[in-house]
């Protein structure tokens, strides 16, 4: 076997950083890629966890200065070994590597293929070390399962730093380098980060960008004078500068009444409506204003607005705005028709798609992306026609929605199980919905179909619940299989957070209960949508002294950040156990990257569930809940 020289080019030491990466399966040529290179590669299988495996992917991950850039060379293979080819942007900076089979992947152990875009004195170029850094920094992980190292994050800035000292002297790489700094460091961080800050002041010339990132930074680590002073030497310096623009646009985005958000888009487009690099945020003003037409019902408006709009936007809008009439049950022929339009624009492009796949995109992804708006548009249209009793009509186009999220979803699987019921004969739509309950994915009202069926069958409800129980119960062994593959047994991070009187909660406090921690925030959309679901889990414990929910605020980004959570509880009315991480350290420590995300810990305060994110359907997150709550109990 070939020896690895370098597992990994981001644990490397500065002394080491000029050395060519060499990976076990992998080889790259040339040596040292640089920009505008034809980079050839060879995957050797044998040596790799993908061995004896067939129809090999690669995706190819270019980093350049305007962003990330996916490519899928085409492979050629010899027994098991694979060579491929593609070409690097001017711009490029970083290359990873991602090898795929079915289902298996090979990322080099969760290390990453990661290989740096060199300079012509064979030394990575300054942009190689953001991007590393970002994919060790959680990135990685998303794009194609590397492990995350904060610690190697913030050695790469460092090794950046070296290698190119005036880095420092760069907005985006020094505000980067200081959050890296706060993660990694915590407790120790800041007279490192005052030290930093402080030296960044002594720039010759402060730009803009150079304020406003000294004001955030002095806000993030608490010192508010200095924060507000840079703030306001920034607007006294750039009277006319991008802050005014932003806070325009801030305006515009609050704005409620139409006819005052119609003014503030006028003034906007008249100020700043000629420069081309404020396209796009006009186009997204523009979108908003006829959003704000259809919710004030002003159609005429709306449409003369539209033509001008990308199809795609006009489609989304009318398909958003047709299921908030849907679930109101108002004016349905006015949302029929906008669903309708919106569904057939969303198939047409399935089948012959009007855009070039973004670059940030695998084909697959984006062929998944066309399908799964046409599914959610048809599931809008299917909803409609099931009010406007139009069964025949829209059971083929809920099949289609079902059938693209493989009949797993249970709020699809409804639409379908709703028309259905009424649309095919009766034999038919039991086996059908039958098998939404055996796999688990039927919601409430699936199963009141079902429900409705049987009792059109047999005459009667009676025996119904026996019925239901037995369905459910493969589902449920299904349910408690598939989560007890998930299960971990890792010790949680110590943590100790107030709540809103003031008292301190630790993890010691909790030992001997089954422990759910909620992490949420007052402006996650998904942590709000995921209340009511744990709002009716919190209930089905609340007599049982042995299970404690505990809801973390955390990531917030006000100056008063207690009376915002104590606010937002007091208005939703949710009988939520809150805790406060205000510093952002628990969410750290748990090594959370996206919210909501949910833990369940043992009795011994060890980890023993991690689920992250919410489907949209309660029925599902609360069984869910249950079922890790009686495997973390045994």
């Amino acid at each position: 076997m070939k020896k690895i020289i370098f597992t990994l080019f981001a644990t490397l030491s500065f002394a080491q950083i000029f050395a060519q990466v060499s990976f076990t399966a992998l080889t790259v040529k040339p040596q040292y890629p640089t920009a505008n290179a034809l980079i050839n590669f060879t995957y050797n299988s044998n040596y790799s966890p993908l061995i004896r495996q067939k129809n090999m992917q690669v995706i190819v991950y270019v980093f350049t200065d305007q962003g990330l850039k996916i490519l899928e060379p085409a492979l050629v293979s010899t027994a098991g070994i694979y060579t491929g080819s593609f070409k690097l942007d001017d711009n490029s900076t970083a290359i990873a590597f991602s090898f795929v089979a079915g289902k298996e992947k090979d990322a080099n152990g969760s290390k990453g293929y990661i290989v740096p875009v060199y300079s012509a004195d064979n030394k990575p170029v300054k942009g190689y070390y953001v991007a590393a850094s970002n994919l060790q920094a959680g990135y990685g992980e998303n794009l194609f399962g590397m492990k995350t190292d904060m610690d190697n994050s913030l050695t790469l800035l460092e090794d950046g730093i070296t290698a190119h000292p005036e880095l420092k002297e760069n907005t985006t790489f020094f505000s980067q380098y200081i959050n890296t700094i706060n993660r990694v460091k915590k407790k120790e961080a800041a007279p490192i980060v005052l030290k930093e800050l402080l030296a960044f002041e002594n720039k010759k010339l402060l730009t803009e960008q150079d304020y406003g990132m000294l004001a955030q930074m002095y806000t993030l680590n608490k010192n508010k004078a200095k924060a507000d002073s840079f703030t306001t030497v920034m607007k006294a310096t750039y009277p006319n500068g991008s802050w005014q623009m932003n806070a325009k646009g801030m305006a515009f985005n609050k704005e409620k009444d139409v006819a005052k958000k119609q003014t503030l888009y006028d003034e906007f487009v008249a100020m700043y409506g000629g420069s081309e690099k404020n396209k796009t945020l006009i186009e997204n003003f523009k979108s908003q204003l006829a959003s704000a037409y259809l919710t004030a019902k002003n159609f005429g408006a709306y449409e003369q607005l539209s033509k001008s709009l990308p199809k795609a936007t006009v489609a989304m809008s009318k398909n958003n705005t047709a299921w908030a009439m849907a679930e109101k049950e108002e004016d349905l022929q006015r949302a029929k028709a906008m669903a309708m339009e919106a569904t057939n624009y969303a198939k047409s492009e399935v089948l012959s798609p009007t855009e070039k796949k973004p670059d940030y995109l695998t084909n697959q992804q984006w062929i998944d992306g066309r399908k799964g708006t046409y599914a959610m548009f048809g599931d809008t249209y299917a909803y409609i026609l099931y009010l406007l009793k139009d069964y025949k009509t829209g059971l083929p186009i809920a099949k289609d929605a079902a059938t693209f999220n493989k009949l797993k979803d249970p709020e699809y699987n409804e639409r379908y199980a709703l028309l259905a019921e009424k649309a095919m004969p009766l034999a038919a739509s039991k086996k059908l919905i039958e098998g939404f309950v055996k796999e688990g994915t039927a919601s409430s009202k699936t199963k009141e179909a079902l429900k409705n069926l049987y009792k059109k069958e047999k005459n009667s409800e009676l025996g119904f619940d026996t019925y239901l129980a037995q369905l459910e119960a493969a589902a449920n062994q299904n349910k408690i299989a598939e989560i007890t593959k998930s299960m971990l047994n890792e010790p949680a991070p110590k943590f100790a957070l107030k709540d809103f009187e003031g008292k301190q909660v630790s993890l010691t406090d909790l030992k001997g209960k089954v422990v759910v921690v909620d992490f949420w925030a007052t402006w996650c959309g998904p942590c709000i949508a995921s209340m009511p679901a744990m709002n009716t889990a919190l209930a089905k414990y609340k007599a049982n002294d042995k299970v404690a929910f505990i809801f973390v605020d955390t990531w917030e980004t006000v100056d008063d950040k207690l009376q915002n959570a104590k606010e937002f509880m007091s208005k939703k009315n949710y009988p939520f156990y809150v805790l406060m991480d205000t510093e952002n350290k628990m969410v750290e420590d748990f090594k959370v990257s996206g919210i909501p995300t949910k833990f369940i810990l043992d009795k011994q305060g060890n980890i023993r569930f991690k689920s992250v994110g919410f489907s949209g359907n309660d029925d599902a997150l609360v069984a869910e809940l249950d079922t890790m709550i009686g495997l973390a109990a045994k």
